[in-house]
């Protein structure tokens, strides 16, 4: 029952760190856009399951937390979006970043993609939990904070 508990608080606190982690960058970190480069705003969904399971798990088969990902051309012109990246920022807490997969399902629509002011590029992000073999105790109720990059 304990395991439980620590289970679904790592899944409340991972949904609202990626929500609230979650960004887009214009052309490279840490460079401020200029009219001429692209605007992009990011969005993401509530998060759903792959399977039965309601926690990440190490290892588990169908344990897929996904959200679903939309990025806005927030510019005056037609930008071209040809990338989207996510990642898991390095350890907090003991938690590794190196213990997670992240990644972008953009399936229904390839990139690069010429993106309308006002239109939107959707997606999913895709995070699991991969098994290490060692102790990964120390992602109980942590929050792997994970960063969505548009250029």
């Amino acid at each position: 029952m304990k395991r439980l508990w620590r289970a679904l608080a790592f899944l409340a606190a991972a949904g609202a760190a990626l929500f609230l982690s979650t960004s887009a960058l214009a052309v490279g970190a840490g460079s401020n856009p200029t009219p001429a480069q692209p605007h992009w705003r990011t969005a993401l969904g509530p998060v759903t399951w792959s399977g039965k399971l309601t926690a990440l798990y190490p290892g588990s088969r169908d344990d897929t937390e996904r959200f679903a990902l939309r990025i806005t051309n927030a510019g005056k012109s037609a930008q071209v979006l040809h990338s989207v990246t996510a990642s898991v920022q390095s350890k907090t807490n003991g938690c590794r970043a190196s213990w997670f997969t992240v990644s972008i399902d953009g399936r229904d629509r390839r990139l690069p993609a010429r993106l309308a002011p006002g239109s939107s590029y959707a997606a999913h992000v895709d995070l699991v939990m991969r098994d290490t073999g060692a102790n990964q105790d120390a992602c109980e109720g942590a929050s792997p904070a994970v960063t969505v990059t548009a250029r």
